[in-house]
């Protein structure tokens, strides 16, 4: 009796087996879209979700109207569509541009014959490996932000790329990529980079990410004279004479170093953008000759004489909260501000800035002010607060 048993279980596992593998080996040999959706009913979960993604965006549950609608597509957009397996995707080799951004993508294998991609946007997934792109060499454009990449030696054989951005991921070493020589846009932030001598080869940069890593030295970035955007915020760096070079600089953040000395900064009389909060900065005579500045951030600093920011008349945005500023007078020709930050001061008496009509927002909470006035169309000047960061993301 237990043989029996025994005998018919065997039977059983390897029958089961035989299923299993057998489903293994058809789903290795479906390549179109229209295999995918014929087969649907036996497809892992994972498969058969990114199937029905697909569907909706062909507008039909007709397997072979959506084959011609999706065969021909150029472009497909699957934000945040919750999918994880891409091999449906992979036939759809008329695509130039893919946005994938926000999903649940591990292994992307399946895109490695999409070779006529231009644009791709894989971020905010969880793709750890990215060999598989090597072959697609016509892209342009690739966004590989917000995974889980430490090793971007595949991405070399990319020399089409013009922007790349590999924020948030847990790089330290991007020497591979020397020869990427038609970067324009380079994006590093939130990573592990220490030493940014890898990056003096990339002179077409216009702009170059790499907020919020461990970088103290920036002399390599001297050379990179077409810079206008650069983005150095939360770092270790003290010196910035290196950058007093990169004179076609228009927007320049610093915030988060360690930073007392601004000297370097009073040739880069391009810079419309400039961030400066949460140094250790007393002197901002420097500043005096930046008069295209439209927006500047001195917020958590040693400053407490602001002189030097009266010549600076094509202000909008003006950030000096937490300094040690008692006289605001010099900021009275400033006519073009529309928000002007100045809590957390020493400041008495705001009456000097009456003529500064333009205001939306202004901010004198935490000042021992003796005076009720507010400046412009302002009417709560002691309780308004400026939505600071959601501003700085859109203009940095």
């Amino acid at each position: 009796m237990n043989k029996a048993i025994l005998f018919l279980c065997t039977i059983f596992a390897l029958t089961h087996t035989k299923a299993i593998a057998n489903q293994a080996l058809q789903q290795n040999k479906i390549k179109s879209f229209i295999e995918y959706c014929q087969q649907k009913s036996t497809l892992p979960q994972a498969t058969k979700d990114t199937v029905e993604v697909l569907l909706k965006e062909a507008g039909t549950q007709d397997c072979h109207q959506a084959n011609r609608k999706l065969s021909s597509l150029t472009e497909l957009r699957l934000l945040t569509k919750q999918i994880s397996d891409l091999k449906p995707l992979s036939g759809l080799t008329n695509l130039t541009n893919i946005d994938l951004w926000g999903n649940k993508i591990s292994d992307v294998k399946p895109l490695v014959n999409l070779t006529n991609l231009t644009n791709l946007n894989i971020g905010g997934n969880k793709i750890s490996d990215v060999k598989p792109l090597a072959s697609l060499t016509n892209l342009t454009n690739l966004d590989l932000g917000g995974n889980k990449i430490s090793d971007v030696t595949p991405l070399a054989s990319l020399t089409n790329l013009i922007r790349l951005d590999v924020y948030s991921n847990q790089i330290s070493d991007i020497n591979s990529l020397e020869n990427l020589n038609n970067l324009t846009f380079l994006r590093v932030g939130s990573n592990r980079i220490v030493d940014v001598k890898q990056f003096a080869n990339f002179t077409n940069l216009t702009e170059l990410w790499l907020e919020e890593n461990q970088i103290s030295d920036v002399r390599p970035l001297s050379s990179l004279n077409n810079l206008t955007k650069l983005n150095l915020m939360s770092n270790q760096i003290s010196d910035i004479k290196p950058i007093a070079s990169l004179n076609s600089l228009n927007s320049l953040d610093l915030d988060k170093n360690q930073i007392s000395d601004i000297e370097a900064l009073s040739n880069l009389t391009n810079l419309t953008t400039l961030g400066l909060d949460r140094n250790q900065i007393i002197n901002i005579k420097p500043l005096s000759n930046l008069t295209k500045l439209r927006w500047l951030f001195l917020r958590q600093n040693q400053i407490s004489d602001i002189k030097p920011l009266s010549s600076l008349t094509n202000l909008r945005w003006l950030e000096l909260k937490s300094n040690k500023i008692r006289d605001v007078k010099p900021l009275t020709n400033l006519a073009k501000l529309r928000n002007l930050n100045l809590s957390s001061n020493q400041i008495t008496n705001v009456q000097s800035l009456a003529n500064l009509t333009n205001l939306v927002n202004f901010n004198v909470e935490e000042n021992p002010i003796n005076t009720k006035s507010c400046p412009g169309r302002s009417t709560k000047c002691g309780s308004t607060k400026l939505k600071h960061r959601t501003f700085r993301h859109e203009i940095f």
